[in-house]
């Protein structure tokens, strides 16, 4: 069984927020931690440079065998990962219970 890390993120996910989150985050990628939940409950905007962050650190996941999962974005943000087609990509849930079924 996969067991999730779950992260969460609050504040805008922009250049300042994505640094902050690249930082934090990619050191805890490895063989023991492959496995991330993002719950974007607090996160009212995520710019392009948030959007590059995340599919950083799944590229860095998918290394290790891993994947990543998101719950919890506002209308707002769904529509912004719609329209970059990332929403699928990202595994963009509507639950946590269901980003963590999506975990592969």
């Amino acid at each position: 069984i996969k067991d999730g890390l779950v992260i969460r993120l609050s504040g805008n996910l922009e250049i300042n927020g994505a640094t902050r989150l690249w930082d934090d985050v990619s050191i805890l990628v490895g063989d023991d931690a492959r496995f991330f939940i993002f719950d974007f409950t607090d996160v009212p905007i995520v710019t392009s440079a948030g959007i590059g962050t995340l599919v950083r650190l799944l590229v860095r996941l998918q290394g290790f065998g891993g994947s990543l999962a998101i719950f919890g974005c506002s209308d707002k943000i769904c529509e912004v990962f719609e329209i970059v087609m990332l929403r699928d990509i990202l595994q963009v849930c509507d639950s946590e219970e269901e980003a963590r079924a999506r975990l592969i």
